[in-house]
């Protein structure tokens, strides 16, 4: 998969924009940034990085603990 916008990362993982940025905002994960226009652009990694963490959080996990998590501090 090539790297994606955030409404196509939105259909796929099913989260509102306004989460995934919030995400990205705290830490948890970080998209790439194209070099000629400064746009996010997402990988597949990111895309299984978002279904990941909202699974993790309906199970009521802290975003503080996917954060520690993701970052690998937590097994």
């Amino acid at each position: 998969m090539d790297d994606v916008k955030i409404k196509e990362v939105e259909e796929q993982v099913g989260l509102p924009r306004a989460n995934i940025r919030y995400y990205e905002r705290e830490g948890v994960f970080t998209p790439e940034r194209n070099e000629n226009n400064n746009y996010r652009e997402y990988t597949q990694a990111d895309v299984e990085c978002l279904k990941k963490i909202k699974v993790l959080r309906m199970m009521d996990v802290s975003t503080v603990d996917i954060k520690a998590i993701a970052l690998n501090e937590i097994a």
